[in-house]
């Protein structure tokens, strides 16, 4: 949240300077604005349209802080550069408008201050774990195949697990020591060396991805077999349409949906052809058999443009 409300800021910047000059006209300060202002409203939407209140929430109170930045940044550069200052006739109006301004203005950004610091504090204790795996164990040769951070538990937790080496409840002391010394507080070292429970957390794991690929297998293959259900037309066909049917010059083939009355719906295939020279009933009924023999299983329905129509 605080590296996008620098994003709205500067934008606002851009965008101040860009109305304050002489030449008008330049898309950049839209551009940096809306960066700032359309990622927020279309996860507000996303959290609107799905049900997740949190994601709504989240999205629509970052769009309110980022259009209080761009606001910020406007009153700056207006200020630096001493447009006049707009006065009320009744000071005590005025007065009250400002220190409302100032009030919300403080209720907004708080809340953004806190959140941008406990980000920061959230990536500087990731960064003291990952340098106290790297330097305490994985330099020396231990191979973690296991690792699992949770932060929002009380006391925080890391779990460990690895490829042959077993500690013992010494060792596993001087690593809680260790810890200490990278500036890693208020956490405690789990060393997953149960065989049966590693392997079962470790399966668990695998399922829970297998099961995210399965899912996203099953749904490339049923738009797959929706698109081919589509395509109804092969180099085969073509072929064969010149040499039996020279007069047909053009046609189109697809399947179209039939909406009735009764609120059901039908699926046919529709042939639609011209020929450059008029066909005779006998010629037409010979296609239309032929396409019908092409088409066993399917319900089709045959559209002859005239001459006088124009080609798709």
């Amino acid at each position: 949240m605080s590296y996008d409300v620098l994003i709205a800021f500067f934008g606002g910047l851009v965008g101040v300077i860009a109305i304050t000059r002489v030449d008008k006209g330049n898309p950049i300060p839209g551009v940096a604005i809306a960066t700032a202002l359309m990622p927020p409203l279309c996860t507000a939407g996303y959290g609107l349209a799905t049900g997740k209140l949190a994601y709504f929430a989240g999205a629509l109170y970052l769009y309110i802080i980022n259009c209080v930045f761009i606001c910020l940044a406007t009153f700056v550069i207006v200020k630096y550069l001493r447009y006049p200052k707009m006065h009320y006739v009744d000071k005590q109006k005025e007065k009250r408008i400002s220190q409302s301004i100032t009030i919300i203005t403080l209720i907004l950004v708080l809340p953004s201050l806190y959140f941008a610091y406990r980000l920061l504090q959230e990536r500087k204790y990731t960064y003291k774990v990952h340098d106290f795996i790297q330097q305490e164990l994985t330099e020396k040769g231990y191979t973690v195949i296991y690792e699992k951070l949770l932060q929002n538990t009380s006391p925080k937790r890391l779990e460990l697990a690895f490829l042959t080496k077993t500690f013992s409840s010494r060792e596993i002391a001087t690593l809680e020591r260790a810890m200490k010394t990278f500036g890693i507080e208020n956490t405690d070292l789990v060393i997953r060396q149960d065989s049966l429970d590693l392997k079962s957390t470790i399966l668990n794991e695998i399922n829970q991805r297998t099961t995210s690929v399965n899912e996203k297998d099953l749904t490339i293959r049923a738009l797959n077999n929706r698109l081919a259900k589509y395509n109804v037309i092969d180099d085969k066909l073509g072929s064969n349409m010149a040499i039996l049917f020279p007069e047909v010059d053009n046609y189109s083939l697809g399947i179209q949906n039939r909406y009735v009355t009764t609120d059901s719906l039908t699926e046919y295939i529709a042939f639609i052809y011209s020929a450059n020279e008029m066909l005779t009933e006998e010629q037409d009924n010979k296609l239309q058999q032929w396409m019908k023999s092409q088409f066993p299983q399917d319900s089709l329905e045959f559209i002859r443009k005239t001459s006088g129509e124009e080609r798709p």
